[in-house]
């Protein structure tokens, strides 16, 4: 089908076009608005690259977010979005069960993460999972033109790079991971690992968070095809993918504004009457097992437990954004956190105080940005994690009396925010230390570890992670012949096991 898209000069002023590609996309204001895209809530991937995409312009595609009631391959969807051409497809209930639901989430995201306990196996999901990434191919590959930057992003979509080589597409083509990517003993537990693996080669630069992350890839790699590393390049007979490690930020200077704008400043007075005046401690996380929520709320009790002076002078304002909340693992989740912050309010709570305040719903990051400037200390603690994002937005949104970070070792944004209070969140005790640190930090040291901070989130941000990123597949462009693989039969659509 043709598709017809104005041509988009990005602000270099030339005709090579950026096309992103993921699962989500922006979501509108309302049905047919085409103007303003709704601000996202809560971490995600298009929080970092809307404003990337914004201001370069170009083609962005996924998946509208719609379930349809049967199977349809209507015409997809384009839309304009500023500068971005906007085109989405629908998918069938049964294909989201299958592919987002089961193969994405209880499949590729546990395993990835290293929870391998909850990792759940069906050879017809993976087939939903690959019929998903052809049949994205298939719609996207027309509209695509010669100079295109194809930019594909995270785990939903590893397979799309193989399907688009297969019908043809010769042109640079790259491909971020927005989570960890795991040891070879954990991902090799996956029969379809190495079919995985040989799909990553369908691509000219493979890009991720961590050092440790792009490693373990190329590990995996040589462990199951063989090939060699030179430190950039990983070479397996005549194929070759480049490998990097590109950090992602934030847009400091936008949380900077919102944070100093009327509504926060009056919405913050409004959040302190609240808590009457208490030191806040401010979680901030999508609903999910692997953010440590429930690690989190057992350092807070134990703060409580192990000092009694602190009853009544701090309250923990945990704002968690529901999340794939049909999935048996998140319901058991929710209804740990539910039990948790029942027993601490139980236990310590008075007439006067209310130990924690469960805010279980989205915010925008603009009304984030008033959290984070009111929050004395901001409690990041995931078990595992790609980057982490609430982390840096907390350094942006803070002002001249700043507030603590405590950051999890086990998370990407750790490699970089060295200046934070590091803790093992298995580690209940010594988090709980951490947290008294932290809400007894004098102000001198608190502001000589947020300049420090704040300076590697503005030197980090998400425009100069892209901009790294897309200048480096620019110029990485292998023989594309030797990527484009040869018959159904090898590691493409259809394909129902390892290799």
């Amino acid at each position: 089908m043709a598709i017809m898209l104005p041509k988009i000069r990005n602000s270099h002023g030339g005709e090579r076009r950026l096309v992103v590609v993921s699962n989500r996309v922006p979501t509108f204001d309302k049905p047919g608005s085409a103007e303003k895209a709704k601000t996202q809530a809560v971490g995600g991937l298009v929080s970092a690259l809307h404003p990337v995409l914004q201001k370069r312009g170009g083609l962005w595609f996924g998946w509208s977010g719609k379930a349809t009631a049967r199977r349809e391959m209507a015409a997809p969807l384009v839309r304009r979005l500023g500068s971005i051409d906007l085109v989405t497809i629908d998918l069938s209930e049964d294909e989201v069960n299958d592919f987002y639901t089961e193969f994405s989430n209880r499949t590729l995201w546990p395993l990835f993460h290293g929870f391998p306990n909850y990792v759940k196996l069906s050879s017809d999901t993976y087939q939903t999972y690959r019929h998903i990434n052809h049949r994205f191919a298939t719609t996207l590959f027309p509209i695509l033109r010669n100079g295109d930057l194809v930019w594909v992003h995270d785990y939903h979509l590893i397979p799309l790079g193989t399907e688009l080589r297969r019908l043809g597409w010769t042109g640079h083509l790259g491909f971020f991971l927005h989570i960890p990517f795991p040891q070879v003993d954990i991902l090799t537990t996956l029969p379809w690992a190495k079919a995985i693996l040989k799909n990553l080669m369908a691509y000219d630069l493979l890009g991720f968070h961590t050092q440790q992350y792009s490693l373990n890839c190329v590990e995996a790699m040589k462990t199951e095809m063989g090939g060699i590393f030179d430190g950039h390049t990983y070479s397996c007979g005549s194929s070759s993918v480049r490998v990097g490690v590109y950090p992602i930020g934030t847009d400091p200077d936008a949380f900077k504004r919102w944070a100093s704008s009327p509504e926060a400043i009056r919405y913050g007075k409004q959040l302190r009457q609240i808590v009457r005046g208490r030191c806040i401690v401010l979680g901030v996380d999508r609903l999910d097992y692997t953010k440590g929520i429930t690690e989190r709320l057992r350092a807070f009790e134990r703060l409580l437990e192990h000092y009694p002076s602190w009853h009544g002078y701090v309250s923990m304002i945990q704002i968690t954004a529901p999340s794939r909340t049909h999935v048996p693992e998140y319901i058991a989740e929710k209804g740990q956190v539910d039990q948790l912050v029942t027993k601490i309010n139980g236990s310590f709570s008075n007439m006067d105080w209310t130990p924690v305040h469960h805010l279980y719903r989205s915010y925008s990051q603009e009304e984030l940005s008033a959290f984070y400037r009111e929050a004395d200390v901001c409690f990041v603690t995931p078990l595992c994690d790609g980057m982490n994002l609430v982390a840096k937005e907390y350094i942006a949104s803070q002002t001249g009396d700043p507030g603590v970070l405590i950051l999890s070792r086990f998370c990407g944004a750790a490699e970089g925010l060295q200046e934070a209070i590091m803790i093992n969140p298995y580690d209940i005790d010594g988090t709980a230390e951490a947290l008294k640190q932290a809400l007894e930090m004098p102000l001198g040291k608190r502001r000589l570890c947020w300049q420090s901070l704040n300076r590697h989130v503005h030197t980090q941000t998400a425009q100069t992670w892209s901009n790294q990123f897309l200048a480096d597949l620019a110029q990485t462009n292998f023989e594309v012949q030797q990527k484009i693989p040869v018959g159904r039969n090898q590691v493409g659509f259809g394909v129902g096991h390892a290799h």
